[in-house]
């Protein structure tokens, strides 16, 4: 079953069709919920911690720490109508930890809803660079973004991607990458189906999931937005250089987006 089918039966059905994950969708645990306890990352950037979403919801066993080397957008490919983005990220959890994926927790760091508001996906991922799971061969190497929807021919909404943006050049500017035009970095595949293990790839600081492997994601839609994004995130991070006494250097070799 696909990610989308599988994903996206769970909005609507009474329970999951993996064996016990019918427990970890309970509509009471999602119920009990509290009131937000916002971590605000930045200036206009406040994120909904894990627990918001999956209190009841412990990784399946540890996650290392992250080299964090660049920034890849991915999206669920569910539905857009999105009624309960709790709900939605608890049935990405239940798909990412059962047989399909085997995965300890959900495979991204953090989640963008259609409203701009933005969770903790994977345990720890606010306090540092936790490893993230995917299919690209990027394993330890980049920070995963993940817009809630499907975005192949629907564009995301101005404020998930006003909210992405801010997102990427805080993680940008937490982890030192360089957000200059044109700028990457290099990692060594794990492997996947676009990249053998073993080669080195040259990956831009904010690459979208397809650059890494052979898949449809971020969408058509969203994949097109990505010089977009990298452009208004430059000036934000560029912002965070000037400091009382400091002048920046000068490089003339160096662009903006």
């Amino acid at each position: 079953m696909s990610r989308r089918a599988f994903v996206g039966t769970t909005l609507v059905g009474a329970a999951l069709a993996v064996s016990g994950a019918s427990s970890a969708l309970s509509s009471t645990a999602t119920a009990n919920v509290g009131a937000a306890n916002l971590v605000r990352l930045a200036d206009g950037l406040d994120v909904r911690p894990r627990a918001e979403w999956g209190a009841d919801l412990a990784p399946k066993g540890p996650m290392g720490r992250e080299d964090v080397r660049f920034l890849l957008v991915h999206h669920t490919a569910t539905s857009n109508h999105i009624p309960d983005q709790r709900q939605l990220i608890r049935n990405v959890f239940a798909f990412h930890t059962s047989s399909a994926k085997r995965w300890n927790d959900v495979a991204y760091n953090f989640f963008v809803g259609p409203d701009g508001t933005v969770w903790e996906g994977r345990a720890g991922s606010i306090d540092g660079p936790v490893i993230a799971d995917a299919s690209g061969g990027n394993q330890g190497f980049s920070q995963l973004v993940c817009l809630l929807g499907n975005f192949s021919t629907t564009v995301p909404t101005p404020a998930a991607q006003h909210s992405l943006v801010l997102l990427l050049a805080h993680l940008a500017q937490r982890y030192e990458l360089s957000t200059w035009k044109d700028a990457t970095n290099s990692f060594i595949s794990r492997g996947s189906n676009r990249w053998s293990a073993g080669s080195t790839v040259e990956a831009r600081t904010i690459s979208g999931h397809r650059d890494m492997t052979y898949t449809a994601c971020p969408g058509d839609s969203a994949y097109v937005l990505l010089d977009d994004w990298r452009a208004q995130v430059h000036p934000i991070v560029a912002a965070s250089w000037t400091r009382s006494g400091l002048q920046p250097a000068v490089r003339s070799a160096l662009e903006a987006p």
